[in-house]
Order: structure tokens, then sequence, then C-alpha cells
């Protein structure tokens, strides 16, 4: 009688350690608060391309960078 053992067919069965490789990894933040408040800031048309063009490179819509930017600089002034 040959092997009747079953291959197993688990995606996560065995190593997964290059799964750990942190070359890999990607910084992902969550915003969980509500964005129930509504700002209208005037910019200059260049400098609104060029913060689009900085979050486009980042994988982020501008809004949320411009948020991530402002929370960064308010956390340094603290």
């Amino acid at each position: 009688m040959k092997n009747s053992k079953k291959k197993n067919s688990d995606p996560l069965a065995g190593d997964l350690s290059h799964l750990f490789e942190r070359k890999d990894w990607k910084h992902v933040r969550y915003e969980m608060k509500p964005k129930n408040k509504v700002v209208t800031l005037r910019m200059s048309e260049s400098l609104l391309d060029a913060i689009k063009l900085q979050a486009e490179r980042e994988g982020l819509d501008y809004q949320k960078w411009i948020r991530l930017i402002v929370e960064e600089k308010l956390a340094q002034a603290s």
C-alpha cells in the first residue's frame, strides 16, 4: 500500500518565519476617532500639489496625510 497520508492543504502550516522579516513590514495607522468636524484651509495650488504627491508616495489620501502631519507636529510641541 502506498503512502496514504494526505498533504496538509493548510496555507498556514509549516515554517512561516519569512512572514516576520522586518524589511517587508509596513507601518499602518488606524484612525479610530470619527471625523465630525470640517476645516477649510486655503493654500496655493503648488503647495496642494506637493502635498498630494507626497501623500501618494506614502500610499495615503492627501487629507489623511495632512492630519498625520498636524498630529506629528502637535506631538513634537508637547
